[in-house]
Order: structure tokens, then C-alpha cells, then sequence
């Protein structure tokens, strides 16, 4: 598993690239980290940020993004509602096996 981290307009930050890799250790545990995940970082306008996660789960492409003042609350944002997209799938392909 591998989580490629991009930063628009934002510096490369160890301790932004250590809290993403932590909000992923329970999103991790429930996929057996077997996926590829793309977090791109942006800031936008003064203090405004955008999160985006992409990641091909299961033979489907899963998206999400969040918006915010605040970068840690924007990434959390967005990882657990990717949480909430990949728990979905997972649910539905366990029902239909």
C-alpha cells in the first residue's frame, strides 16, 4: 500500500505527511492495506483548503474531497468519508458473495 502525497501551494510538511498517514491506520487495518491512494493538498485562496483522495478499491474508482479553513479538519473530513465509501463497497460485494 502505498499513500502518494501532492502539495499545491503548500510545503511538503513531515508533520502534515505524519497526521495523513495516521488518519489512514484504521482505514488501513479494514482493507489489509493492499490499495494505492492519491491525497492531493491545495491551497486555494487565502487560508482555504482543498483535499482530495482518489483510489481504485475493488475495481472501482472511489473519490472524495473537503473543503476548509482549517488543513487537519479538511483531511479528516475527507478520509473518513472515503472511510464511509470504502465500508460501502466492501459491504455490498460481501453481500452479493
Amino acid at each position: 500500500m502505498t499513500i502518494h502525497l501532492t502539495f499545491n501551494n503548500i510545503r511538503n510538511s513531515d508533520a502534515v505527511t505524519k497526521h495523513i498517514h495516521e488518519m489512514f491506520e484504521e482505514l488501513l487495518k479494514i482493507i489489509d492495506n493492499k490499495y494505492r491512494f492519491h491525497v492531493r493538498l491545495n491551497k486555494e485562496h487565502d487560508q482555504h483548503y482543498h483535499v482530495g483522495i482518489t483510489c481504485n478499491f475493488l475495481s472501482k474508482h472511489l473519490v472524495t474531497a473537503s473543503d476548509g479553513s482549517n488543513l487537519y479538519k479538511a483531511v479528516g473530513r475527507a478520509i473518513e468519508s472515503f472511510r464511509t465509501q470504502v465500508l460501502k463497497k466492501a459491504g455490498k460485494l460481501r453481500c452479493v458473495s
